[in-house]
């Protein structure tokens, strides 16, 4: 039997076998989840108003109560009206395209400097760490206030810019990863200037070797690994490079199992926000075109992280990544029930199966003279007729979809 619980009647003992939301809003990695104690109970008070408990799973124990609570009539619950809803879901559309207004030159600005910085370090010239610090304190603010704008734009990426697009993103990345940890705006700044420095030293590295369109020797890849030391030690003379963003230039390719580089370090052994820029480091570079490989999609590339876990990362942080990116990642490629083929372009924390979409593509497989955002939230697409939800995710080689061009064009957003 199952009773319909509110959350706050819930004890430990109890097990919950359903939610008033989906489970991909939780922490949780299963569905179906056994209180046995206060982190259970809390994570369930911040996701859900009631839940179901089996009482066959449950503890023998909490049966009684479980049985008295089952003969009371349910509480009244006050439920958000229609109307109410369709505001939401337009307040949040409107919120998503007002902070890519404001995001957009933050971007373009963190661009033309990486690719001054780059340049001037192939050149040998001094290097304005300054600017850096600058924007990612408004990368850092623009995240804080909308993630979801930074995150549409880490996808306006090119084979032929891939070192200063990964610096950005693995920025964009960090922080927003950073952000949804609970980290606060002097740990996210840290965290980010190192991020966004932290391949600086591939500016050290021999431009034949370092766009190869081939698989590397192993002289070669050695060659390439010495980036991390030699970023470091470009920025350290410096001076005005905190330890903290030090470290994950130093250190951004050492891995848990101590066969990273260059100082084989152990998990114990490397820093927290360093572990960060690691996964989003490689996040980045899996799903991006590069001159010897096509990036793969979100989906597939957080399913090769998990695989890695043992060997490369730390398991609680890629599972929170997986859930900070949530079920449908910020620039997949996505088929909707009724044929139409769109572009996930924001995710709200409320809704994670809904989010926004940008549809590109028609049912009859014509695209759109204007493509159309919709707010799969929105009342309108949720039931009845017009009644729209995403069936399934697609490969990259499945849709004829230029996403930075999408991206590029202000028009249509």
């Amino acid at each position: 039997m199952k009773v319909k619980l509110d959350v706050g009647s819930l004890k430990e003992g109890m097990f919950v076998s359903d939610l008033d939301c989906g489970w991909s809003q939780t922490s949780f990695l299963l569905e179906g989840v056994l209180v046995s104690g206060e982190e259970e109970l809390a994570e369930l008070n911040r996701c859900c108003t009631h839940v179901y408990v089996d009482t066959e799973r449950s503890h023998e124990s909490v049966i009684p109560e479980l049985q008295t609570l089952a003969s009371r009539p349910p509480p009244a619950v006050a439920t958000p009206s229609k109307f109410e809803a369709e505001k939401e879901a337009e307040r949040e559309e409107k919120h998503f395209q007002e902070a890519l207004e404001e995001a957009r030159p933050i971007h373009g600005r963190t661009k033309t400097y990486i690719e001054t910085l780059m340049e001037d370090v192939r050149l040998g010239n001094s290097l304005d760490t300054n600017t850096a610090r600058h924007l990612v304190t408004e990368i850092t603010e623009s995240i804080t206030h909308s993630p979801n704008a930074m995150a549409w734009l880490s996808h306006l990426k090119h084979r032929d810019e891939y070192t200063v697009t990964h610096c950005m993103n693995t920025c964009i990345l960090a922080v927003t990863f950073g952000r949804y940890l609970g980290m606060d705006k002097e740990e996210l700044e840290l965290m980010g200037l190192g991020a966004l420095l932290h391949d600086i030293g591939k500016m050290r590295i021999p431009l034949e070797i370092l766009n190869k369109p081939a698989r590397l020797t192993p002289e070669e890849f050695e060659i390439v690994k010495t980036h991390a030391p030699k970023g470091h030690e470009l920025l350290v003379p410096k001076g005005d490079i905190p330890q903290e963003s030090l470290d994950i230039v130093l250190h951004h390719h050492e891995r848990v199992s101590g066969k990273g580089y260059p100082h084989g370090l152990n998990g114990d052994q490397v820093n927290q926000m360093t572990k960060i820029v690691s996964i989003v480091d490689v996040y980045d570079a899996i799903t991006s075109d590069r001159c010897y490989h096509d990036g793969m999609p979100p989906y597939e590339a957080l399913k090769n992280m998990y695989e890695w876990i043992s060997e490369d990362f730390e398991q609680e942080l890629v599972e929170q990544f997986i859930k900070c990116l949530g079920i449908y990642p910020i620039g997949s490629m996505v088929q909707l029930n009724m044929g139409q083929t769109g572009i996930v372009v924001s995710a709200s924390e409320k809704s994670r199966l809904r989010p926004i979409v940008l549809l590109v593509i028609n049912s009859k497989g014509e695209r759109y003279v204007k493509p159309k955002l919709i707010n799969l939230a929105h009342p309108r697409w949720r039931e009845g007729k017009q009644k729209l939800e995403i069936r399934k995710i697609l490969h990259n080689d499945e849709c004829d979809i230029d996403l930075p061009a999408v991206i590029q064009d202000e028009s249509l957003i």
